[in-house]
């Protein structure tokens, strides 16, 4: 499943800042997209003679593995945290 839902925290000099990101419309946006490129796509793959099945299910895997990924950096002027679900 993709992600859809990320959260943002930023602190800087004391000040948080708390940011909530529903990827889910991203998703929605970016479906007409790829509707008429996959097509495109998986005929060059084709000409390419790679196996657009095989090239398609690795970047799912890829997308599906992101959920429960977390991001920490941490610096002198401040502190960025995301986790992404």
């Amino acid at each position: 499943m993709p992600p859809m839902l990320m959260t943002l925290h930023v602190e800087k000099r004391g000040r948080r800042f708390r940011l909530w990101l529903p990827l889910f419309l991203f998703w929605l946006l970016a479906l007409p997209f790829a509707i008429v490129t996959l097509p495109v796509l998986a005929i060059v793959l084709l000409l390419l003679s790679r196996n657009p099945l095989r090239v398609f299910a690795a970047y799912w895997s890829l997308l599906s593995a992101i959920p429960g990924s977390h991001l920490e950096v941490q610096s002198p002027r401040g502190l960025v945290f995301m986790h992404v679900y």
